[in-house]
């Protein structure tokens, strides 16, 4: 199975923000909310998205700046959620 949109998007942010999501708790966090998310989180959509954004800002603030991917990712999460399958 190929990783979705979100995923493959929280991976580049991880590895933007140098985190190893096979030894840091939070970045694997980030990656399964991303899963949860390109697999359709259903009615829980908008509670998954703020805490993958929450566990993002907190995954960022590490390094005490912003950087381009992050702020794009911010920018993706904020974005209206729109059902294609309906």
């Amino acid at each position: 199975m190929s990783a979705g949109p979100m995923e493959k998007a929280v991976r580049a942010t991880l590895k933007a923000l140098e985190v190893d999501a096979t030894t840091d708790a939070r970045g694997r966090l980030a990656i399964v909310l991303a899963v949860t998310l390109d697999a359709g989180a259903g009615m829980a959509t908008a509670a998954v998205s703020r805490e993958l954004r929450a566990t993002l800002t907190e995954l960022e603030s590490r390094d005490g700046g912003d950087t381009d991917g992050f702020a794009e990712l911010l920018r993706e999460l904020s974005a209206p959620v729109v059902n294609t399958k309906n």
